[in-house]
């Protein structure tokens, strides 16, 4: 067991240095801590096929490149037949100055066991809504997650810098 542990640590940090870039928080860019709702339909066009409700999510800067971000859905599952939930992150996510969101051919992560190829993100399209004093107030985007119609509806939270430093 002692020499199965170290070897086992290794993984776990070589599996976490493979996930996107991790992006930072920004003044004067839409990135925050956000509390919403996930939807997936079926596709048929006939209705809700689950709803996921007061899932945190957050926008975070990738550095260096002013018109790239990280959208990060904590504790998310999108089916009621999904056993467990996962912390999923869509890298690379265009978001214009005025708040257009907009991807195409995404391979999302999920936590510690990396990419998701089957769930290839597409036609991603949303918007970040602003507030007159230019903070955001709200978010929501579409996208195909897979073959499956999923959106999110949420809106910014205020967060105390103690909150910040304990989520990390």
């Amino acid at each position: 067991m002692k020499r199965i542990f170290p070897l086992l640590m290794l993984a776990v940090f070589a599996l976490a240095a493979c996930g996107p870039e991790r992006g930072t928080h920004q003044e004067g860019t839409p990135t925050g801590y956000i509390v919403g709702n996930v939807t997936v339909t079926n596709g048929d066009g006939e209705g809700i096929d689950y709803q996921k409700q007061n899932v945190k999510a957050e926008l975070t800067l990738i550095d260096e490149q002013n018109s790239k971000y990280n959208i990060i859905l904590y504790k998310v599952n999108f089916s009621s037949k999904m056993p467990v939930n996962i912390d999923m992150t869509i890298p690379g996510v265009d978001i214009s100055a005025q708040g257009q969101i907009s991807g195409d051919s995404i391979v999302p992560y999920a936590g510690l066991l990396g990419e998701y190829p089957k769930y290839t993100i597409r036609n991603l399209s949303g918007r970040v809504i602003f507030k007159e004093d230019g903070k955001p107030a709200a978010i929501y985007f579409d996208m195909l997650c897979g073959k499956y119609p999923t959106n999110y509806n949420g809106l910014y939270k205020e967060v105390e810098e103690q909150e910040t430093q304990q989520d990390n």
